[in-house]
């Protein structure tokens, strides 16, 4: 493309009539060819003298004419080498992400005379990702015409000015002069095949309105490497025979993706478990490479090693063999994997937050901040494809037995449960083993125990109310969970996994443990804890922390409070008080009243209270003091945010003042207020 030129005539304005300026008409603005203005400048001289002291007639002189051919345009391109230079988009740079994407532009007074430019950089709308222009910055110089930049000395320069400071700022051009501009623009969450664009705008202050910008567009694409990580292990590691060794492979790919870029200056990280040393000290012959691939430096312990600088490129691999035994000091980390990770800062800046992790071990890895998909990472023994970003590691081939316990839960009843307000607590039994547990009959057992060893009190476990829930791949698997089956325990209170779920349950499945509370008369405050024991049998059974969960018994608190209205105003003179300490009064005077229901259940775990009735009978107060009317009576409810105001009422039999809040929710309150008057005549 050619860059865009304004040009445009100027007619000359605010000449004083004392040089005799006229001016042509206004020419049409186009995007080809030179409008001129004419303005012509007529001049005649004057004298004035006088002869013998008498004052003669002025004289004037023949008139001049200087006739100015006036020219405004200017251009604005943009200069990134993209194939097609000094046109109006820069395109197709790559960035990484939360990289710096840097475009080249050249604004230029292509006119004959000076004119002001305006100059804006603001986000597109058509494309995946904005640019962070708050952390962007712009730099420019202004040449003389025919200057060479990089060669000779710009009439200024400004460096790393905020976009805050250069949009809306004016920049004056003589006739000839340029600037040359370039954008540090600053990508911000931006992932793999994202595009990012960004408009430059420059406005001339003496060009017509309808045609006085031009714009350059600055385009960009995210890119970076995809790493596929496969690690295999080719034979099992016999724990009794010291001398035993296996043999690791990994093998690190780049393939190609829609946003492929080539992997530069990576870290190769492997840490051995607990319970593993290197057998033979890894050499360059241990490490090869595909395509132009580097090896990187190697430094290593007998625990791992770690590759600093190694390069993939695109469709590049690096792979690396090694072989381990047992620590004889040490004990075997249960399951044994072996991770690996690869770092990457995927624009070798480190200014910018883009360090890539990506590792065999999801819980170390940041993938899903770079990537449109997250990536998957199998250690069941399935391989990767390494054909995509997905990652693999294998579980060394020992017999290891590993379970855990998790999840205590805290819930809440109300006093009296009944069969709808009873409880669930649910206990996760996760095998993080490398064996099936549980299908054998008594090889994987559990119990449930309150605290007061079985004897019935207030809160009690529900008999009848355990069941399983089987998910064969844990809750980040793709197999669905099974549907929650009975359990029954035996004579003595043990439930047995084998008779609910005969497969057991496999490697990295979970059962999940439900059991419900119930209660009886317990007192608000009141606190019963469930212990819920797993006990594994048979060689290599591992000891499992028990979970301990606990019931809270929740429900409402009514404190009634009193204050003194001396002159029966209707607001009380005095703190609220529930002190048993009498409230000094005398007769005539009022007092207010104000009764606080509190829902104690919490907004996490709590419940409703459901059409609550605060009331107060008059036979409290009947025989010293009349009640006031409605008009002193509010109830109030708050929780969640929400505050509702309503009347108490008085009842038809004059028996009590009362008002109805339904629902109570967890920690709200419920006010209702009231007032008396002390009688004079008792």
């Amino acid at each position: 493309m050619k860059p865009n030129t304004f040009k445009h005539s100027l007619i000359a304005v605010g000449v004083t009539a004392a040089l005799g300026i006229s001016t042509g008409a206004m020419a049409t603005n186009t995007t080809t060819g030179t409008t001129t203005t004419n303005v012509d400048i007529k001049n005649i001289a004057t004298a004035n003298y006088d002869v013998a002291g008498v004052k003669q007639p002025e004289v004037k002189s023949n008139e001049v004419i200087v006739r100015v051919s006036e020219r405004l345009s200017f251009s604005l391109t943009a200069n990134n080498e993209d194939g097609t230079p000094n046109d109006t988009i820069n395109e197709n740079l790559d960035v990484a992400p939360n990289g710096f994407a840097v475009f080249q532009h050249t604004l230029t007074n292509t006119g004959n005379r000076s004119d002001t430019y305006t100059v804006n950089l603001a986000n597109l709308t058509d494309d995946d990702a904005d640019y962070d222009l708050t952390a962007s910055t712009v730099s420019y110089s202004i040449y003389n015409a025919g200057q060479v930049p990089g060669t000779d000395t710009p009439v200024s320069t400004q460096s790393n000015l905020s976009v805050a400071t250069v949009n809306g700022n004016t920049l004056t051009l003589e006739a000839g002069q340029f600037i040359k501009f370039t954008i540090n623009a600053k990508t911000k969450d931006n992932k793999g095949g994202n595009r990012q664009n960004l408009r430059l705008t420059a406005t001339s202050a003496l060009l017509p309105a309808a045609n006085r910008t031009l714009t350059n567009n600055d385009k960009s694409v995210t890119k970076l490497p995809t790493f596929s990580i496969v690690k295999t292990v080719t034979n099992a590691l016999d724990l009794n025979n010291a001398n035993d060794t296996a043999t690791y492979q990994i093998v690190i790919k780049n393939p190609t993706t829609a946003y492929s870029a080539n992997a530069t200056d990576i870290t190769i990280t492997d840490n051995l478990p607990a319970g593993l040393l290197i057998a033979q000290a890894l050499t360059t012959n241990s490490i090869t490479t595909s395509g132009s691939a580097t090896k990187g430096t190697l430094n290593q312990t007998n625990k791992g090693f770690e590759l600093t600088g190694v390069n993939i490129p695109v469709n590049g691999s690096i792979t690396i063999n090694f072989t381990v035994k047992k620590d004889p000091n040490t004990a075997l980390a249960n399951n044994a994997l072996n991770h690996v990770k690869v770092t990457d800062d995927l624009d070798n800046n480190p200014a910018t937050d883009n360090t890539l992790i990506d590792s065999t071990d999801s819980t170390v890895e940041n993938v899903n901040q770079f990537y449109p998909v997250d990536d998957t990472d199998s250690t069941n023994g399935t391989n990767a494809t390494g054909n995509d970003g997905n990652d693999s590691t294998q579980p060394l081939g020992t017999i290891k037995r590993n379970l855990t316990l998790t999840n205590p839960t805290v819930k809440e009843i109300a006093p009296t449960s009944g069969t709808a307000g009873q409880a669930t607590h649910q206990t996760i039994i996760t095998n993080t083993g490398q064996n099936t547990e549980g299908d054998v009959a008594g090889r994987l057992t559990f119990t449930i125990t309150d605290n007061d060893n079985g004897t019935a009190d207030a809160v009690n476990i529900v008999p009848g109310s355990v069941t399983l829930t089987y998910d064969p791949d844990g809750p980040n698997g793709s197999a669905p969970a099974q549907t929650a089956v009975g359990i029954t325990p035996n004579s003595s209170g043990v439930y047995d996994i084998k008779t609910a779920l005969p497969n057991g349950i496999a490697p990295t499945g979970t059962v999940t443990i439900s059991y419900n509370v119930s209660s009886e008369n317990a007192e608000i405050g009141f606190s019963e804890d469930t212990v819920v024991k797993l006990t594994a049998s048979g060689t290599g059974a591992p000891t499992v922390a028990p979970v301990t969960d606990r019931t809270d018994i929740k429900g409402l608190t009514l404190v009634k409070s009193q204050a003194l209205d001396a002159t029966c105003k209707g607001t009380a003179d005095t703190a609220f008080s529930s002190s048993a300490d009498p409230l000094a009064a005398t007769p005539g005077q009022c007092i207010i009243y104000q009764i606080v229901a509190t829902n104690t259940s919490t907004t996490a775990r709590g419940f409703d209270i459901q059409n609550l009735v605060v009331s107060d009978a008059t036979s409290n107060f009947s025989a010293t003091a009349d009640y006031r009317g409605n008009s002193f009576a509010t109830t109030t409810t708050t929780g969640n945010g929400t505050t509702v105001t309503a009347p108490a009422a008085l009842n038809s039999a004059n028996t009590a003042i009362s008002t109805t809040i339904n629902p109570l929710v967890p920690q709200g309150t419920a006010t209702m207020k009231f007032s008396v008057k002390i009688k004079t005549n008792r």
